[in-house]
This record gives C-alpha cells, structure tokens and sequence, in this order.
C-alpha cells in the first residue's frame, strides 16, 4: 500500500468521493467552478476528473474537479468526441 506525502495524492478508491476529498476540491476551487467560476452549490455540484482514468488520469484529489451542470456537460460532451475520435485508429 502506498502512502501518500500529501492529502492530494491519495488515491480515492473507485467512483466514491469522501467528504474529505470533497472538502479538498471546494477549498481549492473556493467554491467555485473550474470551468466558469461560478459560485458552486451544494445540490449542484458535479466532480469529475481533470484527466479521465481512461486517459492515463489518477484518482487522487488533485486531478478532481468540481463544476456546475453546465460546465460538468460540456466535459462529458469533450470526452465522448475524443473517446470517440480514438476508438476508430
């Protein structure tokens, strides 16, 4: 098992966010969007990764981001053009 030198390497296991990780993220956004800095609500925040596991992205804290559903849309919508851009080479 591999510990990590800091919170923001830890590994988060699976698709489950923990409340520390969720705190994490927030206080690093200032509870804001990562994609239009929008203030961010409690019902209306979706995490996702900066760099999908797919992609050679870590499940660690630093590569999650909180965003609104608007921005949380247009990431999914960037990563279902690419996967799909790739699958086909």
């Amino acid at each position: 098992m591999r510990i990590a030198a800091h919170p923001a390497e830890a590994i988060v296991p699976g698709a489950y966010l923990t409340d520390e990780v969720v705190r994490t993220v927030l206080e690093r956004q200032c509870c804001r969007c990562a994609g239009c800095n929008v203030p961010l609500t409690a019902g209306s925040t979706h995490f996702d990764l900066r760099e999908p596991v797919i992609c050679g992205g870590s499940r660690t804290s630093k590569n999650f981001l909180a965003l609104c559903p608007f921005c949380h849309q247009n990431q999914m919508r960037r990563i279902r053009r690419w996967l799909a851009g790739h699958r086909h080479k």
